[in-house]
């Protein structure tokens, strides 16, 4: 197996920080008070990959119910799986914002976290579309 990352760019690697700005009212006003709010009603002993985890099962139950009630992706659904769509995703991104929040308030924020989030974003979009 090749090497992927040259030992000279692995000390950079290492001093990285992820550094997102976000200037959106809504988020600033609305969004970020409701996920802080919400993050304080899991317990200090559930992890913030447990929480990303549990948001990304929403997305792969409703995935599954719907190839149960159409496998071929041809014939329509029943009205309730589409009402159970716009729900899990809904939960899938609250439970994505609220991980984060829940690893800075027990400080547990790192690397490995931040990449778990990732991929489990990234598997989400390939389950989603």
């Amino acid at each position: 197996m090749g090497i992927y990352i040259r030992n000279g760019h692995l000390a950079a690697l290492h001093e990285y920080k992820y550094a997102g700005q976000d200037k959106s009212l809504t988020s600033k006003y609305i969004l970020n008070p409701f996920w802080t709010k919400l993050a304080t009603f899991f317990p200090a002993t559930m992890a913030p990959n447990m929480i990303t985890l549990t948001g990304f099962f929403f997305v792969v139950i409703n995935f599954i119910t719907l190839l149960i009630y159409t496998p071929n992706l041809e014939t329509p659904c029943p009205p309730w799986v589409y009402a159970s769509w716009g729900i899990g995703l809904f939960l899938y991104q609250v439970f994505d914002a609220i991980d984060g929040k829940q690893a800075r308030r027990l400080g547990l924020s790192g690397p490995l976290g931040e990449c778990f989030d990732h991929g489990v974003d990234a598997l989400n979009t390939t389950v989603l579309f």
